[in-house]
C-alpha cells in the first residue's frame, strides 16, 4: 500500500489552523497543508475505493469527494474563513451529489470520525424509511443485529421528541423510537493512531462493510 503520509505534521497543521483561522496563515501554510493534510486524505478515499469495489458496499471517493477548506460564510454567525477539519464522502455514485447512503470521514486535530447512513432527509426521504420500518419490522431488526454485531448502533442525536406528523398510530410499534429519527446514522471517533499508524483505511472498509445492511435497507 502507497505510503499516505500522514505524520505529526499533519496534525501540527491542523492545530495551527484553529489557533489561527485566518487567510494570512492559510495560505503562508498551503502547501504543507496540501502535502501533509489534503493530498494523503484524497488518497486515503481512493485507497478504500479500491478496496471496497469488490465487496457489498462499493463504494467511491477521491479528491472531488472531498469538502473545501474554504467555509461558506454568506448565511453564519461564525465568519472564520476556513474549516479547522478536512473531511469527504465515499458514495455509490463517487460523488457528493448522493441520496443512496454514504460513508463520511473526517481528520480534525484530535483524530477524527468516520460515519454511515442517512444524514438529515428531506421528508419525503424520511417517509420511504419510516415505511419501510413500520412494513418490515424483521428486516430492520436485522439491520439492528448486523450493526450490534459490527459493534455500532444508530445514533438518535437528530431525534424528533414526538411522533412524527402522519405516524402517531404507530406509537405501539417495537421499532417507535426510530420512527422518530431524522438522520439514520452510525458513527465511530478515531484517536490520531488510526492516521499515523496506517490504519485508517482498514478502519474505514471496516465500518462501512459493517454498515452494509443499513446503507441496503435504506436503499
Amino acid at each position: 500500500m502507497p505510503e499516505l503520509n500522514f505524520t505529526p505534521t499533519s496534525f501540527e497543521l491542523l492545530e495551527g489552523l484553529a489557533a489561527n483561522n485566518e487567510k494570512a496563515w492559510y495560505e503562508a501554510h498551503r502547501n504543507d497543508f496540501e502535502a501533509y493534510v489534503r493530498q494523503p486524505f484524497a488518497m486515503t478515499l481512493e485507497l478504500a475505493t479500491e478496496r471496497l469495489a469488490e465487496t457489498v458496499v462499493p463504494l467511491k471517493g477521491g479528491p472531488k469527494t472531498m469538502f473545501r477548506q474554504n467555509r461558506d460564510v454568506r448565511f453564519s454567525k461564525d465568519k472564520s474563513p476556513y474549516s479547522t477539519h478536512v473531511s469527504g464522502v465515499l458514495t455509490p455514485s463517487g460523488t457528493k451529489a448522493e441520496k443512496e447512503g454514504l460513508v463520511y470521514v473526517q481528520l480534525e486535530p484530535s483524530g477524527g470520525l468516520i460515519a454511515c447512513g442517512f444524514y438529515k432527509l428531506k421528508p419525503a426521504e424520511l417517509g420511504t424509511i419510516r415505511d419501510k420500518i413500520v412494513e418490515e419490522p424483521k428486516a430492520f431488526a436485522q439491520v439492528l443485529e448486523d450493526l450490534a454485531v459490527a459493534g455500532l448502533s444508530l445514533s438518535d442525536e437528530d431525534k424528533l421528541t414526538n411522533m412524527p406528523r402522519g405516524y402517531e398510530v404507530h406509537s405501539g410499534h417495537d421499532y417507535a423510537d426510530y420512527l422518530k429519527l431524522k438522520s439514520f446514522m452510525t458513527q465511530v471517533n478515531l484517536g490520531r493512531g488510526a492516521w499515523l499508524d496506517g490504519d485508517i483505511v482498514d478502519c474505514i472498509v471496516d465500518y462501512a462493510k459493517g454498515c452494509a445492511s443499513l446503507l441496503a435497507f435504506g436503499r
